[in-house]
């Protein structure tokens, strides 16, 4: 991947959801963007292991790679 100058699909990947987030936080608190992410749904969840957000892979990945 050196001699084409690709970065591995992972790294792009994590950077682009960063930019994205950074993007989000900025925005007023009104938008749609801010308030899905920020979203807490509560009620009673389906059975099986629990999805991750978007939010949650964020910081498992700034933990993992500081």
């Amino acid at each position: 991947m050196e001699e084409l100058k690709l970065e591995p699909a992972d790294e792009k990947l994590r950077r682009q959801k960063s930019n994205w987030l950074r993007h989000v936080t900025r925005m007023d608190s009104s938008r749609m963007a801010k308030i899905v992410l920020n979203c807490r749904p509560n009620g009673r969840r389906q059975l099986g292991r629990a999805l991750k957000r978007l939010l949650d892979e964020a910081v498992t990945g700034l933990s993992r790679h500081n």
